[in-house]
This record gives C-alpha cells, structure tokens and sequence, in this order.
C-alpha cells in the first residue's frame, strides 16, 4: 500500500482502551481478544487489511499480511524521521533568516536617524546661508544707495562749477566792456600833465578842471555815478550769494540723507540771517559742509566695516558679474566726464590768465576782487581734489567688495549643488528601500532567506 493512500485516506476513530493502559506490558494472557480486536481497528484506520482473520483465536495471523504491514509502517516512520529532520532544519534556517532580518532592520534604522540627523543639519545650514545672503543683499542695497548718493554729489559738484563757469563768463565779458569802453573813450595823448585815478564820467569824457561851479555842479554825478555801480555790484553780488546758497543747500541736503541724519539748527542759520555778512556765512556754510563730509566718511567706515565682517562670516551675492561690469563701466565714464570738465575750466582759465591786455586792463585785473576770487578758486579747487581722492577710495572699495561677493556666490552655489546632490542619494536609496506591499514584503523575505541559506550552507 502506497504512502500517498496511507496519507489521503479517511482516519476513523479509534476504539478506547479501557481495560489496559500503555505501558510496556501491551498484551497479557487476559486482554488478547481486546488487543486483537484494537490492532485490527488500527491497521484498518491506516489503511491497512487486517492480520487476524479472527479475532478470538490467535492462530488464525496471516504471516505475509503481518510482514508487509510491518514493513509499511516501518517506511511510514522514516520517512516521517526524515520530514522531521527537514523540518528542523527549515526551522533553523528561518530563526537564522529572522536573526539576519532583525540586525538588518536595526542598521537601517541607525542609519535613516543618521539621515535624519544630517538632513537637520544641511537645513540648519542652508537656513544660515540664507541669513547671510540676506544681509549681503541688504549691503549690496546700502552700498548701491551710497553710489547713487555719491553720483547726487557729482552732479551738484557739476552744477555749482557750471555756475563758476557762467560768473566767470559775466565777469569776463563785463571786463571786455570796460576794457572796450575805455579804448572808445581813450583819446590821443596832448602834451601837458596827466590825471592818475580820476572819476571817469559816466559819458566817457574827461571831467573839466575843478572850480567852485563844475565842482558843485559834477559832485552830484559822481556820487550818483559811484551808487549806482555800488548798487549793480551789490545786486549781482546777491544774486550770486542766492544760487550758491541754493547749490549748498541742496549739497546739504543730499548729505543729510545720506547720513540719515538732520541738523535744523544750520538751516535755520542759513534762512533766518540773510542779512549777515558774506565771510560770517561763508565760515558758517563752510564748517556745516565738513562736519556733514565727516559724517559721510564716518558712514563709509562703517559700511566697510560691515562688508569686511560679512566676508568674515559665512557669506555670500551677490551681484553677477555682467553687472559688475556695466556698474564699472559707467562709473568710468562719470569719471571720463568729470576730467574733460576740468580739463575744459583749466584751459578757460589759463586763455583768460594768458590773454594779452594794457596797461589799464592789468590794472582792473590786478583788483583786490579778482585777487581774493583767485585764492578763493584755489581753495576750492584743493577741496574738489579731496573729494575726488575720496570718491577714488569709495569706488575702489566698493570694487573690491563686488569682488569679494561674486567669490562668496560661487561658494554658496558649489555647497547647494554638493547638498542638492546628497539629498538626491538619500532620497534615492529611501525609495527603493521602501516597501510597496505585504506580498511584495513577503516575497523579498523569503527571496533574501534563500540567498542567505544558500550562502551559509
């Protein structure tokens, strides 16, 4: 009888043993027919025929049914042997599988905390490097604003040097008239004495001699005469005082809001006493104009005090160099225009230096006047070769500071390529390690078990 029939066959109950009980002593000379009677139940529940015909005599044993029967249940047990072995060690391999399994889970789950920790720290970085490029920017914001402020400065430089030009041009002009006026008026010269600095009339002739009736009469003209060049000279000379305070005016202005700092008393001294005297205003205007140029070169200071913290620092934009390089260019141009205006005033001023004249034009250019306007055009001049030496330091500076950023950029981006990077691995390895079903779990498992069982055996 095949194992198969042994196997797939219906099991019946048993009877019960209730005159014996198991114990090495199976059958006694008392309870044979119960034992016959309870083989037969159990070899016929197997499968099996029965070996005793009759159950009450003992005889009757069928040798070959007995033998095989023997033989079946001795294959039944090695095989069962066998499968017991094969279980064992199925056994032993899934509690090694799930050893290796608990292990593996226990190093991913060090190493996901280590991602997890990492993850923290690029974002903790990435948060600083944000910050500093805000602060960058808003520097690179202050410094283009300083720029602009600057250029203001240039422009009102421009303006109130354009005016120079255009009272120099009156002046000159006015020289040539009295010089034309005089060459008109001047006749041939006649034998006898010479009158040194008399009052001209105002028709250009020579005045009579003195007598009691032409100097009763011609005093009233020439006093007229002197009131009113008095007069136009005052006039001009206030229209003059009125632009330049206009021109520092707006200097002051532009100063202050670059400081972002006021001071109303100066302007009250500059609208409340116009009647003061030229030099007192000009002492006042010319101690407000260094203590706002000391507060500028104070606030530079600073915002290169900052930017050389910043770089300090973890930094970095900022600004491309494409607009670096248009920023340079123009500044360049500024520069350009600035020289050929100077330029252009040096050659006006030397043509009018240079400029042949007689005896009586030297005299009217030699006055105190034009004396006190020369020293007062080299003084001026002296302070526009400071501020330009200045602007010079402020440009290069800021120059260098474009530089350092741009620098402080390429860092920034190579450290963000290199996070970006590393968070494309993790997310990458996390994803594949991410289980997409309990079957697909399933299936890996025993697929990893086998690989291991293999390779252990």
């Amino acid at each position: 009888m095949s194992p198969s029939r042994l196997y797939t066959a219906s099991v019946m109950p048993p009877l019960p043993l209730s005159s014996f009980s198991v114990s090495s002593n199976f059958c006694t000379e008392e309870n044979v027919s119960e034992c016959i009677l309870y083989i037969n139940q159990e070899l016929s529940s197997l499968c099996f025929p029965p070996i005793f015909q009759n159950s009450d005599n003992i005889r009757d044993l069928d040798a070959v049914v007995a033998l095989n029967n023997i033989y079946d249940l001795l294959q039944l047990h090695r095989r069962a042997v066998g499968m017991m072995e094969e279980m064992e060690v199925e056994q032993l391999k899934s509690s090694s599988d799930l050893h290796y399994q608990h292990l593996t889970n226990s190093r991913l789950k060090d190493q996901l905390e280590l991602s997890k920790k990492e993850n923290m720290r690029l974002h903790e970085r990435e948060r600083q490097l944000e910050t500093n490029l805000k602060s960058l920017q808003n520097c690179l914001k202050d410094t283009k604003e300083e720029v602009q402020r600057l250029q203001g400065i240039i422009a009102s430089r421009a303006t109130q040097y354009n005016h120079d030009i255009k009272r120099r041009e009156r002046e000159h002009n006015r020289v040539k008239e009295r010089l034309n006026q005089l060459l008109i008026a001047k006749k041939e010269n006649k034998q006898g004495m010479e009158v040194l600095n008399y009052v001209g009339r105002s028709d250009g002739r020579r005045c009579l001699w003195k007598t009691g009736k032409t100097e009763s009469r011609h005093e009233g003209d020439m006093y007229k005469t002197l009131l009113n060049e008095f007069d136009n000279r005052q006039r001009e000379l206030m229209v003059e005082n009125i632009e330049l305070k206009k021109v520092l005016q707006q200097m002051k202005r532009e100063m202050v809001g670059s400081t972002l700092q006021t001071n109303s008393d100066e302007d009250e001294l500059l609208k409340g006493h116009p009647e003061m005297s030229c030099d007192h205003a000009r002492e006042k205007l010319t101690n407000s104009i260094r203590q706002q140029w000391r507060k500028l070169k104070h606030h530079v200071e600073r915002l290169d005090s900052q930017a050389s913290m910043v770089q300090d620092g973890d930094s970095e934009e900022v600004i491309s160099k494409q607009l670096h390089e248009e920023e340079m260019e123009r500044l360049k141009l500024e520069i350009q225009q600035c020289k050929e205006f100077i330029q252009t005033q040096q050659q006006l001023l030397q043509q009018q230096l240079n400029t042949p004249c007689d005896e009586e034009t030297a005299a009217v250019l030699n006055d105190s006047y034009m004396l006190e306007e020369k020293e007062r055009l080299k003084e001026e001049w002296k302070v526009f070769e400071e501020q330009r030496k200045n602007f010079e330091m402020e440009r290069r500076n800021f120059t260098e500071a474009a530089i350092r950023l741009g620098h402080e950029r390429k860092c920034f981006e190579d450290d963000r390529a290199m996070w970006l990077k590393h968070q494309f691995l993790n997310t990458t390895f996390a994803d594949q390690m991410k289980p997409q079903s309990h079957s697909g779990r399933e299936e890996k498992l025993i697929s990893i078990s086998g690989k291991v069982s293999k390779s252990h055996l």
